[in-house]
């Protein structure tokens, strides 16, 4: 893929919108760093002007070899994606906020974070994070348990739920309890059902 064949795709655009409202490629994200004012203080003090940074993460189906000598950013290959994009019953509308706005399924994020814990290495906060997200989306749902992993096996095969297990210890599994408020062994019970499929 030629340069101008990358600048003309719908992600390029969007780079090019994010960086026009002042986001900056930080690795495989984008940040703003945003300045707000606590509450109570009046305007000019700029001394008491707090900021909070906001990241954008990017996330392609597929990652043309050929791209980093045409742009140096890295961004997250997710194949999964390309599933929400090509059809509408995987896409949840957020029409309240805008007609051409929605998010994945609760299937499709879960089979996601799956994949994505197992490939984090020695990142252990991300792991945490997705450990979390991953008991979430499974417990905290009007379907069962059992009918979301089902749904999520159309995504994913056993193999991603054996390098799940594999990458899950008992201290990692200790951490995100504590983090989520859960009773030991809540995170097991989950993951035990997810494994059964194994």
């Amino acid at each position: 893929m030629t340069k101008s064949e990358l600048e003309s795709t719908n992600l390029f655009k969007i780079l090019k919108i994010l960086e026009s409202n002042s986001f900056k490629p930080e690795g495989f994200r984008y940040r703003k760093d945003i300045t707000y004012a606590e509450p109570g203080i009046k305007k000019g003090d700029t001394e008491k002007n707090k900021t909070f940074s906001l990241y954008v993460d990017i996330l392609v189906n597929s990652y043309p070899p050929s791209l980093n000598d045409i742009y140096p950013n890295c961004f997250f290959e997710v194949p999964l994606i390309e599933q929400v994009y090509s059809n509408v019953k995987y896409q949840v509308k957020l029409s309240s906020l805008s007609d051409d706005l929605f998010i994945p399924t609760r299937e499709i994020i879960t089979a996601m974070k799956i994949q994505s814990l197992s490939s984090r290495g020695n990142v252990h906060h991300k792991k945490v994070k997705d450990l979390c997200d991953i008991y979430g989306l499974l417990w905290y749902s009007k379907k069962s348990v059992n009918e979301i992993i089902d749904d999520v096996l159309n995504f994913i095969n056993v193999n991603s739920i054996e390098r799940l297990r594999d990458s899950i210890n008992k201290d990692l599994l200790s951490e995100c309890e504590g983090y989520l408020g859960e009773s030991k062994g809540s995170l097991n019970t989950v993951l035990n059902d997810l494994y059964k499929h194994i």
